[in-house]
């Protein structure tokens, strides 16, 4: 009886850094310019690294100032995805949009599948945020959580 307790307990114990295996978080600068490397790998899917795309130019954030301080912007976060493993698996991505002082200025999430052989997949998570915010915005943090389908 005393053993069995015994590896109960060291099962439990061992469950959170199965869990903590497929979960992966990071907190960056906003990528205006280039793209974030991020090499995230949970049994064959890989999240390679993510691409801001539709950042306002300078022209859309003057005009911003400007004329309109509530004008809003879409904003793509594609990450590049593949699946190097034989079952398909699901990907759970969050974006927080951080302002200077470190809180939640925008979130969005999105789930996808990605099946076994997929190499160089992009998925998309959209954000429609105040041009203003995102040119202010200091940094993003950034989630994602593998599990296979």
């Amino acid at each position: 009886m005393k053993r069995s307790a015994i590896l109960l307990l060291f099962f439990a114990a061992a469950l959170p850094l199965v869990a903590a295996d497929r979960v992966f978080e990071k907190t960056i600068p906003v990528p205006r310019t280039r793209d974030a490397e991020l090499n995230w790998n949970h049994e064959g899917c890989e999240i390679d690294s993510l691409t801001l795309r539709n950042y306002p130019d300078e022209e859309d954030i003057e005009k911003a100032r400007r004329e309109d301080p509530n004008d809003k912007t879409w904003l793509w976060w594609e990450f590049n995805v593949s699946n190097r493993g034989n079952t398909k698996c699901k990907i759970r991505l969050e974006v927080e949009v951080l302002d200077k002082k470190g809180a939640v200025m925008k979130q969005t999430d999105r789930s996808a599948t990605v099946g076994p052989g997929e190499r160089d997949d992009e998925i998309r998570v959209s954000t429609l945020m105040k041009t203003l915010d995102i040119v202010d915005a200091s940094k993003v943090r950034i989630r994602a959580e593998v599990r296979p389908k």
